[in-house]
């Protein structure tokens, strides 16, 4: 990527740290036809929008940018994750919404799946199912019952008509929710699809939760089978707008907060890309993959770090260039 950079620029190897003016903020924009976001830790963390990130985001749709948001929180269908930006001030339609729970549903609905699902994870992977005509059981509950784990898992209600096991992120998770699972995946038949791999999502300045991820490696460490995962880093979330011409990958910018997921997905695309700073990964991590031996480390390299995506806004120009 060859931008005209200013002079307040730490070359890095493989990421340049942008400090914008409007000079290399208009070549960056010259650059692109779609730009695609993360949503927590790029433009809000949980409902509070981060400072200037509508704005930014407002001001580059007004100069003609194709914009999606692609997200891989599974909790909300893409419907209610609409409903989320639009009441934070961002512009965006709920086709341009990509969620990891709207591609497990694609994915199902391409393979022609006609059997029920059996859900470890929330409404929001439901109600994507729901959309494309394919039923699921009910949402277990988190159990209250006295009884021993043995007689418990003894007396479990077992569907002989699910085909699927759906995994995302589950806040009440158990181990009879572990165990359903894992036998449901005896049956190579069943597929076993997560949402995403994401370890953890920041909740505070110096705090991280668990995140999909664990509930995915739990399962998987019992079932003794990997998943098949249709958020980022797979290109799957949207391979349907790149092969639509809808999206094309050379003219796309890709600006996430995460390496390991977000700047991954980017590189597995064909985007360029661009790690802000507000969300999981930091400077210093682009500076330890850079100072990585491992092989594909690279691969989670931005092409440029910005400290946060509102540094843009002054620089972007009133109307189209």
């Amino acid at each position: 990527m060859n931008f005209v950079l200013s002079r307040r620029v730490l070359r890095m190897g493989g990421c340049q740290v942008l400090e914008p003016n409007i000079y290399n903020v208009r070549q960056l924009l010259k650059t692109f036809d779609t730009i695609v976001y993360a949503a927590d830790g790029v433009l809000w963390r949980h409902d509070q929008a981060l400072t200037g990130a509508a704005d930014t985001f407002n001001a580059l749709r007004a100069m003609g940018k194709n914009s999606f948001i692609c997200t891989n929180n599974s909790e909300a269908s893409c419907r209610a994750l609409s409903k989320k930006a639009d009441s934070m001030g961002f512009l965006i339609a709920e086709n341009e919404i990509l969620s990891s729970a709207q591609a497990l549903a694609r994915y199902m609905r391409e393979r022609k799946f006609n059997r029920k699902v059996y859900i470890v994870g929330g409404q929001g992977i439901k109600d994507e199912l729901r959309q494309v005509g394919i039923e699921s059981l009910p949402l277990d509950l988190a159990s209250t019952q006295e009884n021993s784990m043995v007689d418990q898992v003894q007396k479990m209600y077992l569907d002989a008509n699910v085909g699927a096991v759906a995994v995302g992120m589950d806040l009440g998770l158990n181990v009879l929710k572990l165990t359903k699972a894992s036998i449901y995946l005896r049956d190579p038949k069943t597929l076993f699809l997560a949402t995403n791999r994401d370890r953890a999502f920041p909740v505070a300045a110096d705090r991280q939760v668990p995140g999909a991820g664990v509930v995915v490696a739990a399962i998987q460490a019992v079932a003794k089978r990997a998943p098949f995962t249709c958020g980022k880093p797979s290109p799957y979330v949207c391979s349907h707008l790149i092969r639509q011409g809808v999206i094309e990958p050379e003219r796309t910018l890709l600006v996430g907060d995460t390496m390991y997921t977000d700047m991954q997905f980017g590189y597995n695309c064909g985007f360029h890309t661009l790690l802000v700073g507000t969300g999981v990964s930091s400077l210093q991590d682009v500076r330890h993959a850079l100072a990585s031996k491992q092989a594909f480390a690279y691969q989670q390299i931005p092409d440029l770090y910005l400290h946060r995506l509102s540094d843009l806004l002054p620089f972007i120009p009133s109307r189209n260039y």
